[in-house]
């Protein structure tokens, strides 16, 4: 083993313990997998036998796949449909079964394309804060597939240097993406609201609810649970781009408000910005997101401001997830 070895093998590690670690604070499923795919990267790398090899490749494969299909489902809640797809996690590591070593090149042929299955999954359904792994993935599942066919490609440092990047550029877009810390769960207080679970949208909310709710706002305040929905760099506020970190806080926010008794209210005051920064399309898939997790939770979920800024056709596609109401 040489040191160009030693360095990316400690590295692919270190990968593994931050997002460990960061699965650990968080609790996000998607982040214990990915984990494991880059411990599965990182073994082969202290060995010189091919066969250790392309059983680690397999297994960092189906932990990937698994990792990118649990990234979605935390982004669209649809559990029935995550569970049947992460039962097919399974497949790289039948695909070395049957086909190493006799039919080597196929083996890593097959591998391949599914890391660039997995890519192109994570990169459709996934937004776009997940579409530069979704980029990084694909290109190392091109490098996997031709490892068959050219000898070049067969040095192992190529995808283990790939595999590095990927790993450091996943562990950036979750660090970002997760909330670590704590709500104030103590300030609220029962307002007394009769509305059901799910997403109102209200011309404005009162301060007894802004009082007691986990508030998202273009206008930034000094109050719990308040953050500011802004480009510029503060300690509370929150990129309008980053929908998953939102998503990531409300639910945490309906859990622990859950848990300790409390009806969880959240208000999103914006609209018209989030769509500016995002487009409609990613808005409405997260608003989506955020009501089914207000349904399961108990949780209600205020969007104040208007929706006449939108088309006639993008108007019914957003009253058909969300009610109206008077905070």
């Amino acid at each position: 083993m040489n040191y160009l070895d030693l360095f990316l093998g400690v590295a692919l590690l270190v990968s593994y313990v931050l997002l460990f670690y960061n699965h650990h604070l968080t609790g996000r499923k998607a982040l214990l997998y990915y984990s494991l795919a880059w411990l599965s990267l990182a073994v082969p790398v202290f060995s010189s036998d091919r066969g250790v090899y392309i059983v680690g490749l397999a297994f960092f494969s189906a932990f990937l796949w698994a990792g990118n299909v649990e990234a979605i489902d935390e982004l669209t809640l649809n559990n029935e449909t995550a569970r049947s797809l992460l039962y097919l996690s399974i497949l790289p590591v039948l695909i070395v079964f049957l086909f190493y070593p006799e039919h080597e090149t196929s083996a890593y042929a097959l591998l391949g394309l599914w890391i660039v299955l997995s890519a192109l999954l994570l990169g459709f359904y996934g937004g776009r804060t997940l579409l530069p792994m979704s980029a990084l993935q694909a290109f190392l599942g091109v490098v996997v597939a031709l490892s068959g066919l050219i000898p070049f490609f067969r040095l192992r440092i190529i995808p283990a240097f790939l595999g590095v990047v990927l790993a450091f550029e996943s562990v950036r877009t979750f660090l970002r993406t997760s909330f670590v810390g704590d709500f104030s769960i103590g300030s609220i207080k029962d307002v007394g609201l009769d509305e059901k679970p799910g997403l109102v949208l209200v011309p404005s909310a009162p301060e007894d609810v802004l009082s007691s709710a986990l508030v998202f706002s273009r206008s930034p305040r000094n109050a719990p649970n308040w953050f500011w929905i802004t480009t510029v760099h503060d300690e509370r506020a929150i990129s309008p781009t980053n929908l998953p970190k939102i998503l990531d806080m409300a639910v945490k926010f309906m859990r622990e408000a859950g848990e300790a008794g409390k009806k969880p209210i959240i208000v999103i005051d914006g609209l018209d910005y989030l769509v500016l920064e995002n487009g409609f399309p990613s808005v409405l898939k997260f608003l989506s997101a955020l009501r089914d997790y207000a349904l399961v939770h108990g949780a209600t979920v205020f969007i104040v401001g208007s929706d006449d800024f939108l088309s006639e056709r993008e108007r019914k596609l957003l009253r058909s997830i969300v009610g109206e109401g008077n905070a």
